[in-house]
């Protein structure tokens, strides 16, 4: 057996792993961080999508360098009407993370194809038997035991398509959601990258986590030839299922994940209760790893614990939308509580997408035709 030593291990090379080992870096160039992923590559094959309102201001300096594409506004459409929102929308595409964190760190420091075993506070076992001594630990390596969680899913399927002609997308489409509305809670995403080229996603919630891929790619071409573009070729897809937390118990779940040790990510149950994205929270704990002095395993997981569980704390309104808009709604008519939403004031919307919404907009939100009760602001 081979030993290793560093200041920082980062167990799982996803967007969460990845984005605090580059901020790391970039804080603490004298100390020594180690990036441990069992894939050959970093961050996956995966589109990240926010909106400018989603980030603080300071951790966008983190994710700037990162974007690949961006759009000065964002369209929905609804069966009940369309609109345009004045709020940019930016994505990332997972080549180039993984390119900016090998440029980054150096080459030693990445350790990809190499699947860890053991994971405590200060030290990994890889599957390999190279032991890493490390000042401190987080793990990042995706969720933690879910069946503690009462769950719903957004499952999403998408492809990069390049077209025979031109395409007449002039704005990032968040959701397109005027089509089919009877076959359940499903809508596409649509974003323009050349005059030929666009990306479009399917996307569905439902209370199981199996996908039928068939299903989704054909619902994919459908859409394309409802618009009567011909495809030519498709290059670039992801796949994947985001948990919607509705409830369960958080301190459970957290040492579900490890004992003692510091969490990021999906497994500290950092993901935004009705979409499940995850990018916000990730380059939040990213800076909050950069700026600590104390990288010890007992005081990572002290500060992401508690970090985590206010932020649980904090969006429990979010979850009984999402209760709301997935279980006490039937799926056909799900997407209505985002219809309803997206009618409000510009500013409220990107305040939910956020999750900074205040009293005066959760009132909004259950006056009128809002989509949620008055008693749903007070219940916990």
């Amino acid at each position: 057996m081979s030993g290793v030593m560093c200041d920082l291990a980062i167990i799982g090379g996803g967007l969460s792993g990845g984005l605090i080992a580059l901020a790391a870096r970039r804080a603490r160039p004298d100390r020594r961080v180690l990036l441990i992923e069992a894939a050959p590559t970093l961050g996956g094959a995966h589109l990240w999508s926010f909106l400018d309102g989603d980030v603080e201001a300071e951790d966008r300096p983190l994710l700037e360098p990162l974007v690949n594409y961006g759009w000065r506004e964002f369209a929905v459409v609804f069966p009940l009407y369309k609109r345009a929102l004045p709020f940019p929308f930016y994505s990332i595409r997972s080549d180039r993370f993984d390119a900016a964190l090998r440029e980054a760190m150096p080459a030693e420091s990445i350790l990809t194809g190499r699947r860890a075993l053991g994971v405590a506070p200060d030290g990994v076992v890889l599957e390999d038997g190279t032991l890493i001594g490390a000042g401190g630990v987080i793990d990042a390596r995706g969720p933690g035991d879910l069946s503690l969680l009462d769950l719903h899913y957004r499952k999403f399927v998408g492809y990069e398509l390049t077209l025979d002609g031109p395409h007449s997308v002039r704005r990032a489409t968040l959701i397109d959601a005027a089509a089919d509305p009877a076959e359940g809670f499903q809508y596409m995403e649509m974003l323009p990258i050349e005059n030929d080229r666009l990306f479009i996603e399917d996307v569905r919630y439902e209370s199981w986590p199996e996908m039928d891929m068939a299903d989704h790619g054909n619902r994919i071409v459908n859409h394309a030839a409802r618009f009567g573009w011909r495809i030519r070729s498709s290059a670039r897809g992801q796949a994947g299922v985001l948990p919607i937390a509705l409830g369960g118990d958080f301190a459970d779940y957290w040492r579900s994940g490890g004992e003692g040790v510091a969490k990021a990510g999906l497994r500290a149950g950092l993901f935004h209760p009705v979409t499940g994205n995850s990018l916000a929270d990730a380059a939040r704990v990213a800076r909050l790893v950069a700026e600590a002095d104390d990288w010890s395993g007992t005081a990572l997981h002290a500060m992401l614990h508690d970090h985590a569980a206010r932020a649980w704390a904090k969006r429990a309104y979010y979850r009984r939308f999402a209760t709301r808009m997935l279980r006490d709604t039937p799926p056909a008519e799900g997407y209505r509580m985002l219809e309803s939403l997206y009618a409000m004031d510009a500013d409220l919307i990107a305040r939910f997408h956020a999750m900074r919404l205040g009293f005066a907009d959760r009132m909004a939100l259950s006056l009128g035709e809002g989509p949620m009760p008055v008693g749903a602001m007070f219940r916990r």
